[in-house]
């Protein structure tokens, strides 16, 4: 019979995977920078209220690109 301790590893791979693959989503989809900003916002500003999720991520957007000056 497997050791106990073999099979306890086994058993929580797939749980292992499945919060790296939320966490991998959650980063690439930008939730983790407004938890982020939100975390920053109340350690560091707590006077100001916080933008909407969809006022940051606009304010995202514009801050990447309005730089942007060239064809390709």
């Amino acid at each position: 019979m497997p050791d106990r301790s073999i099979l306890k590893a086994i058993c929580h791979i797939p749980a292992r995977l499945g919060s790296r693959f939320r966490d991998i989503v959650r980063g690439a989809s930008g939730l983790l920078a407004y938890e982020q900003y939100l975390a920053h916002l109340r350690a560091n500003h707590p006077e100001i209220p916080p933008m909407s999720r969809e006022q940051f991520f606009r304010a995202d957007l514009t801050a990447r690109w309005q730089g942007v000056r060239r064809c390709c």
